[in-house]
């Protein structure tokens, strides 16, 4: 943005003021684009817990993963079709239902480019084709964002003790809107995007790190809306 309106001033003879803009742009650019940083940014949001405790999660009587994304557009090959965050969810809920012997929620309305396709109903039909028996896998096609998908959960399984999966940039305000809704969960986090490490270093700008810096920024708006929204 700030590059955009130093080319816009430059056109105009407002030589000084452009090239400050640019200047500007170009070091936050910089900085942004530093995997440290993103790394410094994520830290928060991703290891402010420890990993999954295993003795708490053992008493855990259902596996609820939320919605992430599904590719409804374009001729793709199904599993191309999957976010990442989506695999990682659905991957571990069928670890831990073979591990523990309990069935899976999936959750997730008409939120796709395709508004016919309900997502849970594909989370479903992935989870079977990694080999979840049917009937232990429970499609709940309600959801549009994570409020509404908790409020799905709430109308029918209030009352037990969910383990749930989520990306880790996503655990502390999900968790949030889970205990706001009175409901009793363990989260085991997957989908990292950063390594912990906090140890400063410089590398060369990267478009990833510059990606997950808007990751982070992203959901620190998100936790800040839904605060604000609460009260």
């Amino acid at each position: 943005m700030l590059m955009t309106a130093s080319l816009i001033l430059l056109k105009v003879k407002k030589e000084k003021i452009a090239k400050r803009l640019f200047v500007s742009g170009s070091l936050i650019l910089f900085i942004f684009s530093q995997p440290w940083v993103a790394n410094v940014l994520l830290y928060p949001l991703e290891h402010h817990e420890k990993l999954y405790d295993s003795s708490k999660i053992s008493r855990g009587e259902i596996i609820f993963v939320p919605a992430c994304y599904y590719q409804t557009r374009y001729d793709l090959p199904e599993v191309s079709r999957w976010h990442e965050c989506s695999m990682q969810r659905l991957i571990q809920a069928k670890i831990l239902s073979d591990e523990l012997g309990i069935p899976i929620i999936v959750t997730g309305g008409s939120f796709l480019s395709d508004k016919n396709v309900k997502y849970s109903e594909k989370a479903k039909q992935f989870l079977e084709v990694l080999g979840v028996h049917p009937n232990r896998i429970i499609s709940v096609p309600e959801g549009t964002d994570s409020q509404s998908e908790v409020n799905a959960l709430k109308r029918r399984f209030n009352r037990l003790s969910l383990i749930t999966i989520t990306s880790a940039t996503h655990q502390f305000r999900l968790s949030q809107i889970l205990k706001n809704a009175h409901i009793n969960s363990n989260v085991v986090q997957v989908d990292f995007q950063s390594s912990g490490e906090l140890k400063p270093f410089l590398t060369s700008p990267s478009i990833l790190a510059l990606e997950r810096t808007r990751r982070a920024i992203y959901e620190y708006m998100a936790i800040a809306k839904y605060y604000v929204l609460e009260k």
